[in-house]
């Protein structure tokens, strides 16, 4: 599988923006539904808003590199960055429930849209630098 797109930007919550718009108009270009187009870009930008805000802790002067790829068979994103790795108790898949309104406060359901979203979800850290995130989802 090729890359259509392989890019760096700068980890800039300000410029998620530019990556969604970027990220949906790839997805249609793969002729996916709609319904799967949203889900998957709101994955993807709750993927890099937590590569910015912890592993480089809301620094806007690092980088983070997107790639995206597809086959007839598979789409698939690839997140990187060169922050503080995620630790593995934030990586795991829970079942999502419906909130209590009373206890609901902001956060942690980043990864578990990126399960929702994709039909694989691959974490791999680095041990001291560094965290790559593989999203797959068969067509």
């Amino acid at each position: 599988m090729a890359d259509d797109f392989r890019l760096e930007v700068r980890s800039d919550p300000r410029l998620l923006r530019c990556i969604r718009n970027l990220v949906r108009g790839w997805l249609e270009a793969c002729e996916l539904e709609r319904e799967a187009t949203d889900e998957m870009v709101l994955a993807i930008d709750e993927a890099c808003s937590n590569a910015i805000r912890h592993s480089y802790g809301g620094e806007c002067d690092r980088f983070v590199e997107l790639t995206l790829r597809a086959d007839h068979d598979v789409v698939e994103v690839r997140l990187c960055d060169q922050g503080e790795p995620c630790p593995p108790e934030h990586r795991v898949r829970r079942e999502l429930q419906a909130p209590d309104p009373d206890r609901l406060k902001p956060g942690g359901l980043g990864v578990q849209l990126m399960h929702r979203a994709f039909d694989e979800v691959e974490f791999c850290p680095d041990r001291t630098m560094g965290n790559c995130v593989i999203m797959r989802r068969r067509r």
